[in-house]
This record gives C-alpha cells, sequence and structure tokens, in this order.
C-alpha cells in the first residue's frame, strides 16, 4: 500500500493550537473573574471608608484638636454602626495611626478616603477587604476550568484526527486499488503491443511457413520468414523489458536508461537523445523503477501516438530533488491514458508534473529524494 502522511503532521501541527486554547480557556476565566471580584471588593471597601470617614468628620468638627485622643469612643460608635467587622486603618494628618482595632487580614485589598471638614483634609481612612476567600474561589474556578479545558482540548484533538487518519486509511486504500488498475492498464498496454507487433510478426511468418511447406517458397521467401520472426523476438524482448526492467538491477537507473534509449531508437528509427550527469546518487529501487517507467511510458507515445522523429530525455539532480524533462517534436499526449499513467506514477513517487500544456509532448517531472516511495 502507498504510504499517505498525513496524521501526524496534523496533529503535530493540532497539538500547539489545543494546548494554547485551553490553557487560554483554563487560565483566562479566573483571572478575569478574580479581577473582577477584587475590583467588586474594592468598590465595597471604598463605601465602608466614606461611611467611616463621616463619622470622623462629625467628630473632628466637635473636637478639632482633641478628636484622636477619643479613640475608644469614636470605636464604639463604629462598632454600633457595624464598621469594624472589616480591615480598617485611620492616620491623621501627621500620618499618625488612631487606635480603632478592628480586625487584621492578609492579603487585603485596600481603598483609601480621604476625611475632609470644610474643605481641608484632617485624616485618611483605608478601608480593606480580605482576599483570602477569594483566591480560594478562583483557585477552586481554575481547577474546575482546567479540567473542562482538558476535556474539551482531548475531544477537539481526538476527533480531527481520527477523521484525518480515517480520510488517510481511505486515500491510501484508493491510492493502492489505483496503483492495481494502473498496473492491470500496463498489462493491458503490453498485451496489445505484444498482440499488434509480435503476433502479427508471427501469424506473417506462420503464414509463410504454410506455403514453404507447399513447395512454393523461394530462398528470399525463408530470408523474409525469418525476418518476420526476429521481428517478433525483439517486439517480446521489449514487452518482456517492460513487465521487468532487469536492466535497473544490472546497470542502475542511468545505465538502464542509456540501453533502453538506444535499444528504443533502433526499433522504432525515432532519434532519441539523453543527457544525464556522469552518476546520481543511490536511489531506492521503487523511486529507480518508477522513474524508468515513467521514460518508458514517455517514449511510448511518441511511437505509437505522438508520430515524432525526434525525442530528448534529460535527466539532473536538483537541491534535494531528481527532475526528468521529456519533449519531442511530435503532436503531444493524445492518449489520455499515457498521460493518467504518468501522473499517477509521479504522485506515487511523492512528485510533481509541471506540464505546461498537454497537447504538447513536454514535461518535466520532480521527484524528491527523500520521502514516502509507493
Amino acid at each position: 500500500m502507498i504510504p499517505v502522511a498525513l496524521t501526524r503532521p496534523f496533529a503535530r501541527r493540532l497539538l500547539p493550537l489545543v494546548l494554547v486554547a485551553g490553557s487560554l480557556f483554563a487560565i483566562v476565566v479566573p483571572v478575569a473573574h478574580h479581577l473582577d471580584a477584587r475590583s467588586r471588593l474594592v468598590l465595597s471597601a471604598r463605601e465602608h471608608g466614606q461611611r467611616v470617614a463621616r463619622i470622623l468628620a462629625e467628630a473632628v468638627r466637635d473636637r478639632p484638636l482633641l478628636w484622636r485622643y477619643d479613640a475608644a469612643k469614636l470605636a464604639g460608635r463604629l462598632q454600633l454602626e457595624g464598621l469594624l467587622g472589616a480591615p480598617l486603618v485611620v492616620r491623621d494628618r501627621d500620618n499618625r495611626a488612631v487606635p480603632l482595632g478592628g480586625p487584621t487580614a492578609s492579603p487585603v485589598a485596600w481603598a483609601q478616603v480621604p476625611v475632609v471638614v470644610e474643605g481641608v483634609p484632617v485624616a485618611t481612612v483605608w478601608a480593606g477587604a480580605p482576599l483570602t476567600p477569594l483566591w480560594h474561589e478562583s483557585l477552586r474556578l481554575f481547577g474546575g476550568c482546567l479540567l473542562l479545558a482538558l476535556v474539551l482540548g482531548t475531544s477537539l484533538f481526538l476527533f480531527p484526527v481520527r477523521t484525518v487518519a480515517l480520510a488517510e486509511e481511505r486515500i491510501a486504500a484508493l491510492l493502492a486499488e489505483r496503483r492495481v488498475a494502473l498496473q492491470d492498464e500496463e498489462r493491458r498496454r503490453i498485451a496489445r503491443e505484444l498482440h499488434d507487433g509480435a503476433g502479427q510478426a508471427l501469424t506473417a511468418a506462420r503464414l509463410q511457413l504454410l506455403a514453404l511447406r507447399k513447395g512454393g517458397l523461394a530462398a528470399e521467401d525463408a530470408a523474409r520468414v525469418e525476418h518476420h520472426l526476429d521481428e517478433a523476438l525483439e517486439e517480446v524482448r521489449r514487452s518482456t523489458s517492460a513487465l521487468l526492467p532487469a536492466p535497473l538491477a544490472a546497470l542502475g537507473l542511468l545505465g538502464a536508461l542509456r540501453k533502453h534509449v538506444a535499444s528504443f531508437s533502433r526499433a522504432t528509427g525515432v532519434d532519441i537523445s539523453l543527457e544525464a550527469p556522469e552518476q546520481l546518487p543511490e536511489l531506492p529501487a521503487p523511486m529507480a523503477a518508477g522513474l524508468y517507467r515513467i521514460v518508458q511510458e514517455a517514449l511510448h507515445n511518441t511511437v505509437r501516438h505522438a508520430g515524432a522523429g525526434r525525442a530528448s530525455v534529460r535527466v539532473s539532480q536538483l537541491a534535494g530533488s531528481l527532475s526528468l524533462e521529456f519533449d519531442d517534436d511530435g503532436r503531444g499526449f493524445p492518449d489520455q491514458a499515457s498521460s493518467q499513467s504518468i501522473r499517477e506514477r509521479v504522485a506515487g513517487l511523492g512528485g510533481a508534473v509541471d506540464w505546461p500544456d498537454p497537447g504538447r509532448s513536454h514535461l518535466r517531472v520532480r521527484i524528491p529524494l527523500t520521502g514516502g516511495v509507493a
């Protein structure tokens, strides 16, 4: 089966997004709640401080110089008003603390309220709100959001990855089916070549041998029979080479291409040139076979359909890839089976086809030297 690498790359790209989204959800919601609740606590502390400031302003007006020495009396009044239940600090204009009592807590959100009498600030009230309950509430909310983020993040990660995995399996199955279909099509093409080439030559030779059996053939007729048999043998050799590119194992890709181009040119009369470097890096067997088949398919089109008299094959190594260019002076690729076969072979090698005009026999194939190979 042709490997299709979709799931792992998709999972690698999706995982950071899910982690970032889950982290933002687990952090932003508790932080936003904490800041909002803290601002409400400060507002509440400010209202508390304003009530204390009004009482202190009355005491200052009654005893402008001695009010701070009536701390016990002020504390009692504040106690009656229910204003000593939260952290409270009072300082006079000289920044001296006025001992009014009241609970202390840490941490505390403070609100500052000035005590103003007849337009003159005489003291400052610091009213506070304990933050410990808010921190506990925020931590509980963070734990809940973190758990929910884990559940949602896992779902958001697993469902798309599973969907892509199923799609990958389906695509791989379809490619495998298409590969089998391509092999069947290649077998049918070779069968047609054997039927049209070797079959006709053997039929002609058989007819002439029958005539020879009756004594009606001259020596030149025997030579003609021998010629037909040679044609049939050559056609069988070429078809067998198409089925099993044995030269690849013995000569490598460049050697096999040189041999095939030379023999194909002699057999068909088409002037075929091959431009290639002195050597190529060692290629995987499927890649070498695929490139060899692509050249065979292009040359087959040149002879059977394009009606070309000249053709050229250029092999070059680029940065991280192998380039294969083909050109001839024929009518292009009218045979859709040939062009589709080349596209599918290139796709199986993980490459790309640059085919500017399918009506012309000019194409460029680029195959990466690393990656999945059918």
